[in-house]
């Protein structure tokens, strides 16, 4: 499935090509990060994923920011990388015209996850999950702010 439109300067049309990837945006977050806390008690990925769902079901801002103090201060790094990578696959600030809030919290989660089940670096782009999921986390905080009509999150109070 892609996204967007990347030679278009639109808002609304940040291009993401996520062809056969699972949408993470349609689970439960929060029920899936308390799954991989019982099974991993120690790990900051599956606080992580706990806090992106509760982003998901309150839409609540300051849950992703626990997300970023989860998975530690020094990851704005690797964000930085991250960002310069999808510069070069899309298009400079892209990501920054706007796409469906499920995006970029599906593409998060699906990092979460696969540093929770022990990959460190994403094989496209070799760059760490971590630095992903920062560059995820920093759109929606963005979006908050700039994209609310992008909100295609489940209605407030639907999850819990």
């Amino acid at each position: 499935m892609s996204i967007g439109d990347v030679n278009s300067k639109e808002r609304g049309t940040g291009a993401r090509f996520n062809s056969g990837k699972p949408d993470m945006s349609l689970v439960p977050l929060k029920d899936l990060g308390a799954f991989y806390a019982r099974l991993r008690p120690d790990s900051v990925e599956a606080a992580a994923l706990i806090h992106l769902g509760a982003f998901q079901e309150t839409h609540d801002p300051a849950h992703l920011y626990a997300v970023l103090d989860e998975l530690g201060e020094d990851g704005w790094e690797e964000c930085a990388r991250v960002f310069e990578y999808g510069k070069h696959k899309y298009a400079a600030w892209n990501w920054a015209k706007g796409m469906p809030w499920s995006v970029p919290l599906a593409c998060g989660a699906r990092h979460l996850l696969q540093i929770i089940r022990g990959e460190q670096s994403d094989a496209e782009s070799r760059h760490p999950h971590r630095g992903h999921v920062f560059c995820n986390v920093a759109m929606l905080l963005q979006f908050v702010k700039t994209y609310i009509e992008g909100n295609d999150l489940p209605p407030k109070g639907m999850l819990q």
